[in-house]
């Protein structure tokens, strides 16, 4: 009985770290992210941080991608 017990946790266990490394694995391959957000800024936010740059420039940069971070 305690072995079947056991043997169920073990199985919860490895399954949990499965689904663990299965949702690492998704965010390592997703497609990249906007700079605006890989700096922890929304995209107005960013715009309004670009000085020398016209709005639409600003726009453009903070919008272009980056690689993901993990």
């Amino acid at each position: 009985m305690l072995n079947r017990v056991l043997l169920v946790a073990t199985l919860l266990a490895v399954a949990a770290f499965l689904i663990y490394l299965a949702s690492l694995a998704r965010d390592a391959l997703s497609p990249n992210e906007t700079y605006a957000s890989s700096i922890g800024l929304t995209l107005d936010q960013c715009v309004s941080a670009q000085d020398g740059l016209k709005p639409e420039e600003a726009r453009g940069y903070c919008r272009r991608p980056v690689p993901k971070r993990l």
